[in-house]
């Protein structure tokens, strides 16, 4: 059934008229007389007495009660949906240095309506610290926030190469014997300044074949075999092989935190991250 005829029935009683009643419905008059056709279709009965006068017939004056129902039903219903607030919009920026297939399936299990921004560990950070998201998920070799904030996991950087590399053959490496090895630098690096003072205290400056803020292409010239990297544990590739560096003992956290009334925390916990778990690390303002 129509709701609209069942409008159009009840306008003509209030109205007192077919006329008027169309023009309280805005429609034509035929349309609004086809409406009310169709409905005694519907219900199998004649509604109206039509005359110089509209009244109703008996099966009318039954029907008006249901009629009047059935339109502040709608009307109640329309209203309680319309009062239900759209879920809230969360903000996340995230550093490109995690690993982003992780992060993104953690999001899509949360269930929120998110928007995420994205760049270095310090422009994420930089974001959360101007209000410019709601939470932030980030990379640190520093202090971390200590309200609202939980520590996911903990890794250790490596030294990455295609298996078919002569570092693939070794399990731990010296900065010295890596002194003519090519280096893919990845520019967003957490620990890059360290690592690189660390090789200067042994008088070594790798050779750079590239050095990229995009993390699929650092990836790509490993695995091509132009050069190893230095990387965290989480961004190793299937075809890579990882090996330590005697000198170059080297972690990172990574971070959640979010704002006052933003629940995230518990189902960033329970996510199955790549690297080493945290240690319950969580700080509620």
């Amino acid at each position: 059934m129509n709701l609209a005829f069942v409008r159009y029935f009840v306008s003509v009683v209030e109205a007192a008229g077919f006329t008027a009643a169309a023009e309280r419905c805005h429609v034509t008059q035929p349309t609004l007389s086809a409406g009310i056709a169709r409905l005694e279709e519907e219900v199998g009965a004649r509604l109206f007495e039509r005359g110089r006068r509209v009244a109703l017939t008996a099966a009318g004056q039954r029907f008006l009660p249901h009629a009047r129902a059935m339109l502040e039903s709608w009307q109640a219903a329309r209203a309680e949906t319309r009062a239900v607030k759209r879920p809230r919009l969360l903000r996340i920026a995230i550093a490109s240095t995690l690993p982003m297939d992780a992060a993104m399936r953690w999001l899509a299990a949360t269930g929120s309506d998110v928007e995420i921004s994205e760049g270095t560990s310090d422009a994420v950070e930089e974001r959360w610290r101007r209000g410019r998201c709601d939470a932030v998920l980030f990379a640190t070799r520093g202090a971390v926030p200590r309200a609202n904030a939980a520590v996911l996991f903990r890794e250790p950087f490596v030294l990455a190469a295609t298996n078919t590399h002569l570092v693939a053959t070794r399990d731990r490496w010296s900065v010295r014997e890596l002194a003519d090895t090519p280096f893919v630098l990845r520019a967003a690096c957490e620990a890059h300044e360290e690592a690189t003072r660390l090789f200067a205290a042994e008088g070594i400056k790798p050779r750079a074949v590239l050095r990229s803020a995009d993390e699929e292409r650092c990836a790509a010239a490993v695995l091509a075999g132009l050069g190893v990297c230095l990387m965290p544990r989480s961004l190793l590739r299937s075809g890579m092989a990882s090996a330590e560096i005697r000198e170059v003992v080297l972690e990172r956290r990574v971070v959640l935190a979010w704002r006052d009334g933003v629940e995230l925390a518990e189902t960033a916990m329970a996510h199955p991250w790549p690297g080493k778990p945290g240690v319950g690390e969580v700080f509620v303002r």
